[in-house]
């Protein structure tokens, strides 16, 4: 079962039925869960929990070091199947946030195919919803925080202005906003924004959090390994950078510094699209790209297993960084000089 927003009214009927008659419910984000995945779990959860309902958030990996602040630590657990596989078997409802593709559950995703609970999904990604019993897919949304708010309104309109919940809701609709500066910030999405300001929200205190706090010293280090490596192609329009976890670690970079290298790469003046290649121990390249919003990456993305948003998209590569560095440059180029002569 499917929703598609057009332009009017979203129709939350048959969700806003469910919420009301079960009583215990598990939510759950992709792997490396962001502010808006994040945000919008803990802003139903709290709503529900304030109805009286039970929640579990089981996440496929640990919040990143800079979304601490959103929680306490003891609403959101990472999934772990020997300790939780039978909370979720016994619960009414599963509810994904924010999740793209099924296959970003991880072993959640495996273990719910075998079990007899509902699964729904709440995302404003296009991607593959099928294993999903129902999907609210409306990819014209700002970000998954926007539809959570709007649920909730529609489920009691004051709710929102409770703090708790106002707080985690402002969060995921800034970060996928980027500060409410990339172009999908749309009315809908500052009217909320300012009514959860009108809750207690201090913008300045949630961006220090989101943005500031990653400049860490580690994080720095990344930042000048980044730039003395970085290559441009396609007259500086395409830029990317090539980093190997192992080595910069010694430098004292931890994991969490190694996060949206992508977008300070699409910052550089003339830079149209921005890709960051980055490698764990043990791990698949991970690839980031970002566009300025002209040129659509996604479909880079896909082409090697993942998706994303036109312009902010990701995959993985099993492979060296140099052999996916190759792969994704090649595929990159491509599609900017495809887009070139269709301009």
């Amino acid at each position: 079962m499917s929703f598609e927003y057009n332009g009017e009214q979203r129709d939350w009927e048959v969700l806003t039925t469910m919420l009301r008659e079960h009583e215990s419910f598990v939510f759950s984000t992709h792997l490396q869960p962001d502010a808006d995945g994040v945000g919008s779990e803990l802003g139903l959860a709290r709503y529900l929990k304030k109805l009286g309902k039970t929640v579990h958030i089981f996440n496929p990996s640990p919040l990143r070091a800079n979304l601490g602040f959103l929680t306490n630590g003891a609403e959101i657990q990472v999934y772990d199947s020997i300790k939780h596989r039978s909370i979720v078997t016994e619960s009414d409802i599963f509810i994904s946030f924010d999740i793209g593709h099924y296959n970003r559950l991880m072993d959640l995703g495996s273990d719910l195919k075998s079990m007899n609970i509902p699964k729904i999904s709440i995302d404003h990604h296009p991607g593959d919803k099928s294993d999903f019993d129902v999907n609210f897919n409306f990819s014209t949304a700002s970000s998954t925080g926007i539809l959570i708010y709007d649920l909730i309104a529609k489920m009691d309109d004051a709710a929102n202005n409770t703090y708790e919940i106002a707080y985690p809701l402002y969060a995921a609709m800034m970060s996928d906003t980027g500060n409410f500066r990339f172009n999908n910030t749309d009315p809908e999405t500052l009217m909320a924004a300012a009514r959860l300001v009108s809750a207690g929200v201090k913008p300045y205190e949630l961006y220090v959090y989101l943005y500031e706090d990653l400049n860490t010293p580690g994080r720095l280090q990344v930042i000048n390994r980044l730039i003395e490596d970085l290559k441009y192609d396609c007259d500086g329009r395409l830029a990317w950078s090539v980093i190997d976890f192992m080595e910069i670690s010694k430098l004292g970079a931890v994991a969490d510094d190694m996060n949206s290298l992508s977008d300070f790469i699409r910052s550089i003046k003339g830079v149209e699209v921005g890709i960051s290649l980055t490698q764990m121990p043990g791990k698949s390249v991970d690839i980031s790209m970002r566009s300025k919003g002209h040129i659509p990456i996604n479909s880079v993305a896909e082409a090697f297993g993942g998706g994303g948003h036109a312009f902010a998209a990701g995959c993985h590569f099993d492979g060296t960084l140099a052999e996916a560095a190759e792969a994704i440059v090649e595929k990159s180029r491509a599609t900017i000089f495809e887009w070139d002569k269709n301009a």
